[in-house]
């Protein structure tokens, strides 16, 4: 006996040591000693922070790691490592492997008090480890002094650790195009479209990510004029045509008069006589002078992306254009990429390319990849060329998968006609030129995708008619009802909040299936009216530079941290509500709002609308106009959470289903000047939740603590609070972020969209966290990294009743 006692003693022992790499285990108590759930407390009001303690000086740029080797000294983000790990993370500490991350730790932990101080390295362990940390990138504007482009990211982020959506097809990569590297592997900075469109889709539907809400915020169209007055050879069609499919093999390096006899063929060689520019890095700049010219069409503006209405266009001139225009494009893009060009300095010059000739570049790539050209001779005098679609299998099956994801409710007749069997149908690339684009795979990167890809659809189903001939990406805030379901923009608030529906689907840019409108007509195109948020302000360059140093874990980093600094803080998980329901989404005509009989059903101009949408709670109607353009942005997951929250964090909990609806003035409460209490006021319509906040006592350190002393909050039973505007803010936006609403949006997937729908009414961006992958504290200070002022905890809906989305 005793021997099986040791043994059993020595393989306890051994499996202890193991773990000890991922910190005690929750110990296994008696059941009648097993301990109760976690109880929140909340404490009114919050007394304002010093300025010292979450606002550091901002008197240092924030650099961003460099791919070109030109800050050597800067520790490099291993983003691109981590996304090729195929590990997977460890299981949290407080798994009970039901995989729903229900909260098992204690605070303070098993052998501290509450008045007991951490050193660096104990609370690297019970506060840092797995906890979510956000670092904030600004890069100058090449060519645009003054300008910047904003980035955030995850410190350390993992494949299993990301915001961002998967590409559900390889097609939809093409959204986006990075001048260096792999779409998988890539930095948002590097990529040619600003922001950066791969980070454009949140993980779940109707969110964006971080690093997009902070790059919306950044330069995104700066004006660049080029004086370049170089003007190409003047070349004939065929000849173009022929050169451009003998470039399909890409460049003869090793025959250099070859290569230069060709070039300038085509272009002056401004030193022909004196120093023929037979280096490629001088041919280079020659492209690149010519390509510069202004008369070429700039395919960086939106209005010229969608390319099919160049290189298929009935206009001849138009045409010739275009392509004697990709034919010098190509050349420069086999020239820069040509194994005589060194990595570094081939990243360096791209990154350095006008804005103009970077998509012209684009342009080829996608032309190379996608396309190629045959010729045949009719005669001794005429030849025939042929423009081969190498990649339509691959875009007839993302065009399937697309459709079948959103449940297009026709997908019989998209069927047959991708069939091409018909000789009476036309082919699928010959019925517009979005589906000309979609279908050749030669679509620029950027916001176009999307829509070329749904109006090929579209053309696909001969049911549609001629009423969903008006969607285009000149007019992003829109989406379509068609057969009792409705389909939306991710650019679109009614998408954005209807997203979080249950059955609804994020692919490719679109939204649905969302639900039908007995507002409009059975087959209808939607343009809704919808405007920039009032209260919330575009970040500033000090947002970005102190993006980590306000929302680290540990508050003011110090040799010490007092236990009390920090407090466990988790939504109720046991008691979630279950009394809202969509009752219906709502639209009225803004051009004469009682002529909605009359609106064209067929062939015409699409009518603008104000949404809405009416929940039934507890036997009554409210009703959220959708009128304010928000950002949703999924929350990164943490690991080995719950994670505890510094105290100088305020936010403020409330249910959805319980109070959110009387709270009017949300906007304007956070944005009183500093120094000053934020108003108790905005308590006054809910009793049973206050704002986070516990005594503590004095830390032995400099860091600031906890204060002591809380004045009790008022609590009259006011419905509505008279809103006052908030002062102009013409700094940093964190200097206004006061507190954070913490709206616990969880069980029923219809509270979410309450949430969702409240924000769109008063115009406020909120981070949406499922609270099976982020913890609460994570959540919170994510929200203080974008400078929102609101959260939305959800569950992702309720698998008892079939409502997970």
């Amino acid at each position: 006996m005793n021997g099986d006692m040791s043994k059993l003693d020595r393989q306890r022992r051994e499996l202890e040591s193991s773990w000890g790499h991922y910190g005690n285990p929750h110990p296994r108590y008696p059941a009648q000693a097993q301990r109760q759930p976690i109880h929140r407390t909340f404490t009114t009001p919050i007394h304002p922070r010093r300025e010292v303690d979450r606002h550091p000086a901002y008197n240092y740029p924030s650099s961003r790691p460099s791919t070109s080797g030109s800050h050597g000294h800067i520790v490099h983000q291993r983003r691109r490592n981590s996304y090729s790990q195929s590990t997977t993370l460890e299981p949290s500490r407080n798994s009970h492997g039901d995989g729903r991350g229900k909260e098992s730790k204690e605070w303070p932990p098993r052998g501290y008090t509450h008045t007991a101080i951490f050193s660096a390295k104990e609370a690297d362990h019970y506060v840092v480890s797995g906890a979510s940390t956000f670092k904030g990138y600004r890069d100058q504007v090449q060519h645009a002094p003054g300008q910047y482009r904003f980035f955030a990211v995850m410190d350390a982020e993992h494949s299993q650790r990301t915001d961002r959506a998967d590409f559900e097809h390889p097609a939809f990569k093409d959204i986006s195009l990075t001048v260096t590297g792999q779409i998988d592997e890539a930095f948002p900075w590097v990529a040619l479209d600003q922001p950066c469109m791969a980070y454009a889709f949140g993980k779940s539907p109707g969110t964006t990510t971080l690093c997009w809400r902070v790059g919306k915020s950044g330069s995104l169209w700066t004006e660049m004029r080029f004086g370049s007055n170089v003007r190409p050879q003047r070349m004939k069609l065929i000849g173009i045509l022929d050169r451009l499919r003998v470039l399909e093999k890409g460049l003869n390096e090793d025959d250099e008069s070859g290569m230069y006899r060709h070039l300038y063929d085509m272009i002056d060689d401004p030193e022909r006589d004196t120093n023929p520019h037979y280096g490629t890095h001088l041919q280079i700049s020659d492209l690149i002078t010519v390509l510069s010219n202004a008369e070429w069409t700039d395919f960086s503006l939106p209005n010229n992306q969608v390319v099919a209405k160049f290189f298929d266009s009935q206009d001849q001139k138009r045409r010739q254009a275009f392509f004697h225009q990709l034919l010098l494009a190509v050349e420069l893009y086999l020239r820069i990429h040509s194994r005589e060009h060194e990595e570094s300095a081939k990243r360096k010059l791209l990154l350095q390319l006008p804005p103009k000739v970077g998509w012209d570049l684009a342009l080829a790539q996608r032309w190379l990849e996608n396309m190629s050209i045959s010729r045949s001779k009719a005669s001794s005098s005429h030849s025939t060329f042929t423009f081969d679609l190498r990649s339509k299998k691959r875009q007839k099956e993302a065009l399937r998968q697309f459709a079948s994801t959103l449940k297009w409710p026709n997908m019989d007749e998209l069927g047959y006609i991708l069939q091409e069997t018909d000789a009476a149908e036309k082919p699928v690339e010959d019925r517009s030129a979005d589906a000309m684009s979609w279908f050749t795979g030669v679509t620029l990167p950027g916001p176009t995708l999307p829509w070329v890809l749904m109006n090929s659809l579209i053309d696909c189903d001969r049911d549609t008619g001629f009423s969903l001939n008006h969607l285009t990406h000149m007019r992003p805030a829109s989406g379509f009802q068609y057969r009792a379901i409705t389909y939306w923009s991710y650019q679109c608030i009614v998408g954005k909040v209807l997203g979080a529906a249950r059955g609804v689907k994020q692919v490719a840019g679109w939204i649905g299936p969302c639900s039908y409108s007995p507002d409009l007509h059975r087959t209808e195109c939607v343009l809704v009216r919808q405007s920039t948020s009032p209260v919330e302000t575009r970040l500033a360059h000090q947002d970005i530079d102190t993006m980590s140093q306000r929302t680290d874990p540990l508050g003011e980093r110090d040799k010490s941290y007092p236990v009390d600094d920090y407090d466990l803080c988790v939504p109720d998980e046991d008691e979630v509500g279950d009394m809202i329901r969509i009752e219906k989404l709502g639209f009225v005509p803004v051009e004469g709002r009682n002529a909605s009989e009359e609106r064209l059903s067929g062939e015409g101009k699409p009518w603008t609308f104000d949404a809405s949408i009416t929940f039934a709670i507890e036997g009554k109607s409210e009703k959220f106009l959708l009128r304010y353009d928000v950002d949703f942005v999924a929350a990164y997951p943490c690991h080995k959470g719950p994670h505890p929250l510094f105290w100088d964090f305020s936010y403020l909990a409330i249910r959805a289903d319980e109070g959110l609806i009387n709270i009017t003035d949300w906007p304007y409460r956070r944005s009183h000047p500093r120094g000053t209490p934020p108003t108790t006021s905005v308590a006054s319509s809910y009793s049973n939740h206050t704002a986070h906040s516990s005594t503590s006592s004095q830390s032995q350190s400099h860091r600031p603590s906890k204060p002591r002393d809380h004045s009790s909050a008022s609590r009259s039973k006011s419905r509505a609070l008279v809103p006052h505007q908030p002062p102009p803010s013409t700094g940093p936006s964190f200097e206004t972020l006061e507190q954070v609403l913490v709206i616990e949006a969880l069980g029923v997937s219809d509270n979410e969209v309450f949430a969702r729908a409240w924000c769109a009414h008063w115009g406020l961006h909120a981070l949406v966290a499922d609270v099976k992958e982020t913890c609460m504290a994570c959540a919170v200070r994510e929200a203080y990294a974008g400078c929102m002022s609101v959260v939305i905890l959800t569950s992702g809906g309720r698998n008892d009743v079939g409502d997970e989305g």
